[in-house]
């Protein structure tokens, strides 16, 4: 059973980059182009986001190898 707090492998990372940036959720939704909520889904994984994952990873400078393993985890 899934907890509203869980978090996906990718979005531990993408957290933690956030918070080396000093960035939120929102700055990261607009510079993706998409909603906070949809990026909280995608870092949650209740949305597979695959693509929107490549913009995420861009604009937070997560070298590629790094996304395709959080993402088969």
């Amino acid at each position: 059973m899934s907890r509203a707090n869980d978090i996906t492998p990718f979005g531990r990372r993408v957290k933690i980059r956030l918070l080396e940036l000093g960035m939120d959720a929102r700055e990261l939704a607009a510079a993706v182009g998409t909603s906070e909520v949809q990026i909280s889904r995608i870092i949650h994984g209740k949305r597979p986001g695959h693509d929107q994952i490549p913009r995420i990873a861009e604009v937070l400078g997560i070298p590629r190898d790094e996304i395709d393993s959080a993402v088969d985890e």
